[in-house]
């Protein structure tokens, strides 16, 4: 379940991004770009590096198995990854 105002209660700046992906894309821009781009300095850069540290970083495991540990966990939850 996503807040309705990540749909539409961005700024300005980001709402013309979201514009542009649109129209670019001819499709609604994904939920976690409109929740990255909703609170830019909560969501954007910290939560975009730790999810990068995370996914990139040190590890056993290899990024692609960390992708398909997470696409897995997003099926289970019902959330399209």
């Amino acid at each position: 379940m996503r807040l309705a105002v990540v749909d539409s209660g961005h700024r300005p700046a980001e709402a013309a991004q979201l514009a542009a992906i649109r129209a670019r894309s001819g499709a609604e821009p994904l939920g976690v770009v409109k929740t990255l781009l909703y609170r830019p300095e909560l969501f954007g850069e910290p939560f975009s590096e730790e999810l990068d540290r995370v996914m990139r970083g040190p590890s056993d495991w290899s990024a692609g198995e960390r992708e398909l540990f997470a696409a897995f966990t997003s099926l289970l939850y019902q959330c399209p990854f």
